[in-house]
C-alpha cells in the first residue's frame, strides 16, 4: 500500500512539475519574439498590410489580460498617411467563459494614442478594402453587431489622445480629428464618447463634432442612447440631436434634424443630394430610418420669405438612390423661386450675400438673364420624385401668380416638370419644363400654354388697372442649351405666340410708355381715358437666341400699332420700333415711330422723327383682320403642338 501511495505521490509531483513547466514554457513562448513574429505574420495575411508589434505580454486567467506596445499596421501603397493604424499602448482584458456562448465581455479596453487613417483614392478604393484584406473584412462583417445588445460589453473604455483621419480624393475631402472618452466604471456614471474633426471638403472648411453615450449604454437595451452631431460646412449647418432605442438599427428614434444655410444647393458635396438653389433657408424635422430608407417627417421649411411643410424619404437600397418629397405651402413668395434660374430674389426678398453680388452685377451691366452656373449635372447623382403644391403665392403686382403646382421627376440625369400649373391672372399658365443633363452641355426645353389671362392683372395696384380690359391666350415653345439661364436663352430656338380679342388699355399708360407727345400722336383719345382694343396678336420667332417680331400688332379704334425689330438674347440687347397707322384725322402728328434700343433691362425710349415739326394726319388706315389673325395664330399653336 505504502509503495502504491509513494508511486501516486511521485506521479502527482511529476504532473504538477510538468504543468508548471508547460505553463512556464507556454508563457515564455507566447511572449517570445518568435510568437510575436508569428502574430505579425498572421496579422499581415489577415489585414493585407505589414504589421509591427513592439512588445506583447499576456497574463492568463479566467479573465486574461493582453498588453501590446507600439503596434503599427502599414497603409496602402497609394495612401498619404504612413500607417493605416498605430497605437503606443493597448490594454485589453477579456473573460474567456462568455466566449463559449458567443458573448464578448471586456472588463477593460484602454488605447493610448491610437491613430486611424481611412483613405479613398480617385477610383473609390479604400485603403483597407475587401479586395486588399479579405480575411479581416469577412471577420469584421461577421462580428459586426446587428443590434445594440450584440455589442461587446466593455466595463471601462479609455481612449487617450486618439487621432482619426479621413481622406477621399474623389470628393476632395480631407479631415483630421481627435477622439477621446471620459473614464468610468460599469454601473457608475456613464462616460461619453467625444469625436471632433476639422478639415476641408471641396476647398470649403468642414468641422464635425459628435458626442454620444458610452459603450455601456450601447449594451443596455433599456436606456435610450443619446446622440449629438454638429456639422459646419462653409455656410451650411447640420445638427442631429436626440435619442435612439437601438442605435445599431436606428430604431425607436426621437431625433431632430436641422439644416440651415445660405443656399440649399450647397448641401450636395456634404450629403450627396442635389438640392435646388435657394435664398437663405432653415429646415427642421424628425429623422427616422427603416432598413436603408431614411425619412424626415413633419418637416418645416423656411426658405427666404416662404414657408413649406411636408415629408421626405431617401431610399439608399436602390441604385441610384431615390429621393421622394411631398411639399405644400400656404405662403410661397414667388421671388424665392428666382435662384432656381440663378437670379436674385430682388428687392424686399431675403437674399444671400452671393445673390446680392449677382444682382449688383446684373444691374451694373443692365442685363436680365444671370450667367450663374446651375450645376444641373448633379441631377445624375440620384432619382427624384418631388411635388410642390403652393396654395397661396405672393407675387409682385406685375406678375399675377396666385397658385402653383409642380411635379418634378428625375431619372437617369433627365428632369421633367410635368405638370407645371400656375394660377395666373384669373386664368392658367400650364405645361412642361425639361432638363436633359446627361451631357456636359445640358439641354433645356419649355412648352407652356396661357389661357384666359386677364391683361388688367399685370397692372394691379396701378392707375392703369381700372381702364384695362381683355384676356390673353398664348403659347411658349422654347429649347436651348447651356449651364446657365443666360447661355440657354442665348442659344434658344422656338416661338412665342400671343392673341387677345377685344379689351381696352389706358391712354395714360400709352402716354407713360412714350407713345404720345403733348397728346398729339395718332393715339390721342378723349372721353373716359380708355383706348378700346379690337385685338392684340403677335408671333415672336426665336432663332439661335435672336427674337424677331412677326405679325405683331395692336389694333385700336383709332389706329393700328405695329411692332418690328429684334431682341438678341445672347447680349441681351433690344432694337425695336413701334409705329402707328392712324385711322382718323389728327391735327398734330409727328409721323415718327417710338424707338426702344439698348439693354433689355433698361432700354432707351426715344422718338424717331422723320420731320422736325408735327403736321395734320387725315388717317384712313383700315382695321386689321383680327378674326383671321387670331385664328391663324391659335391654329398654328395647335398644329405645332400636335
Amino acid at each position: 500500500m505504502r509503495r502504491a501511495l509513494k508511486i501516486l505521490a511521485w506521479t502527482l509531483v511529476a504532473l504538477v512539475l510538468l504543468i508548471v513547466a508547460v505553463g512556464t514554457f507556454a508563457y515564455n513562448f507566447v511572449t517570445s519574439d518568435y510568437v510575436r513574429g508569428m502574430l505579425e505574420s498572421d496579422a499581415d495575411k489577415a489585414s493585407g498590410r505589414v504589421t509591427k508589434i513592439g512588445k506583447l505580454a499576456v497574463e492568463w486567467g479566467w479573465t486574461t489580460h493582453f498588453h501590446i506596445e507600439r503596434i503599427q499596421i502599414s497603409n496602402a501603397d497609394w495612401g498619404k498617411a504612413p500607417h493605416l493604424f498605430s497605437a503606443d499602448d493597448i490594454d485589453c482584458e477579456i473573460r474567456l467563459w462568455p466566449l463559449i456562448r458567443g458573448d464578448i465581455e471586456l472588463p477593460l479596453l484602454r488605447l493610448v494614442k491610437p491613430a486611424l487613417s481611412v483613405e479613398k483614392n480617385d477610383r473609390d478604393e479604400l485603403n483597407w478594402s475587401a479586395r486588399h484584406a479579405p480575411v479581416i473584412n469577412t471577420a469584421a462583417n461577421a462580428a459586426a453587431p446587428a443590434h445594440r445588445w450584440q455589442t461587446p460589453l466593455i466595463g471601462r473604455l479609455e481612449i487617450a489622445d486618439g487621432r482619426l483621419a479621413y481622406r477621399d480624393a474623389k470628393r476632395k475631402l480631407d479631415l483630421d480629428g481627435t477622439i477621446n472618452t471620459a473614464t468610468g466604471q460599469a454601473g457608475g456614471e456613464s462616460p461619453q464618447a467625444h469625436l471632433s474633426m476639422k478639415g476641408k471638403l471641396e476647398d470649403q472648411p468642414l468641422a464635425l463634432r459628435f458626442t454620444g453615450g458610452s459603450v455601456i449604454m450601447l449594451r443596455d437595451s433599456r436606456a435610450p442612447y443619446p446622440i449629438d452631431l454638429d456639422v459646419q460646412y462653409g455656410d451650411t449647418h447640420l445638427t442631429v440631436t436626440g435619442k435612439l432605442q437601438d442605435p445599431m438599427q436606428f430604431k425607436g428614434a426621437d431625433v431632430t434634424l436641422t439644416l440651415s444655410g445660405q443656399n440649399l444647393a450647397q448641401i450636395y458635396p456634404l450629403l450627396g443630394i442635389p438640392g435646388p438653389p435657394t435664398p437663405p433657408y432653415r429646415i427642421e424635422g424628425q429623422l427616422d430610418r427603416a432598413g436603408r430608407t431614411w425619412k424626415v417627417r413633419a418637416m418645416r421649411w423656411h426658405v427666404g420669405d416662404s414657408d413649406l411643410d411636408g415629408d421626405l424619404t431617401l431610399d439608399e437600397g436602390v441604385k441610384p438612390s431615390r429621393l421622394t418629397a411631398r411639399l405644400t405651402s400656404q405662403n410661397l413668395v414667388f421671388a424665392d423661386l428666382a435662384p432656381l434660374v440663378g437670379a436674385s430674389p430682388g428687392k424686399g426678398g431675403t437674399t444671400s450675400e452671393e445673390q446680392k453680388r449677382t444682382d449688383a452685377r446684373l444691374r451694373e451691366k443692365g442685363e436680365l438673364f444671370p450667367d450663374v452656373p446651375l450645376h444641373v449635372e448633379r441631377l445624375r447623382a440620384m432619382a427624384m420624385d418631388v411635388s410642390l403644391d403652393a396654395r397661396k403665392v405672393v407675387a409682385p403686382d406685375y406678375l399675377p401668380v396666385d397658385t402653383l403646382f409642380a411635379h418634378v421627376v428625375v431619372e437617369d440625369g433627365k428632369a421633367r416638370v410635368d405638370p407645371l400649373k400656375l394660377g395666373f391672372g384669373g386664368g392658367m399658365l400650364e405645361g412642361t419644363l425639361g432638363v436633359d443633363a446627361r451631357t456636359d452641355q445640358p439641354k433645356v426645353d419649355a412648352d407652356l400654354r396661357m389661357k384666359q389671362v386677364a391683361l388688367a392683372d399685370f397692372f394691379r395696384n396701378t392707375r392703369f388697372f381700372d381702364a384695362t380690359r381683355g384676356k390673353l391666350d398664348g403659347r411658349v415653345e422654347l429649347a436651348g442649351e447651356g449651364t446657365s439661364l443666360a447661355a440657354v436663352m442665348g442659344s434658344a430656338n422656338g416661338d412665342i405666340r400671343l392673341a387677345m380679342e377685344g379689351g381696352a388699355v389706358s391712354d395714360l399708360m400709352v402716354s407713360a410708355a412714350g407713345l404720345q407727345v403733348a397728346s398729339a400722336l395718332a393715339l390721342y383719345v378723349t372721353g373716359d381715358h380708355r383706348i378700346p382694343l379690337r385685338c392684340v396678336v403677335g408671333t415672336l420667332e426665336v432663332r439661335h437666341g435672336t427674337v424677331a417680331f412677326e405679325k405683331t400688332l395692336v389694333d385700336t379704334t383709332r389706329s393700328v400699332l405695329h411692332v418690328d425689330g429684334t431682341v438678341t438674347l445672347g447680349d441681351q440687347m433690344l432694337k425695336t420700333k413701334i409705329s402707328a397707322d392712324p385711322k382718323k384725322f389728327d391735327l398734330l402728328d409727328l409721323h415718327a415711330p417710338v424707338l426702344l434700343n439698348g439693354k433689355i433691362r433698361s432700354p432707351d425710349v426715344s422718338i424717331g422723327r422723320r420731320i422736325p415739326f408735327p403736321l395734320p394726319d387725315f388717317g384712313g388706315a383700315p382695321d386689321a383682320p383680327c378674326d383671321r389673325l387670331t385664328r391663324d395664330i391659335m391654329t398654328e399653336q395647335d398644329r405645332i403642338h400636335e
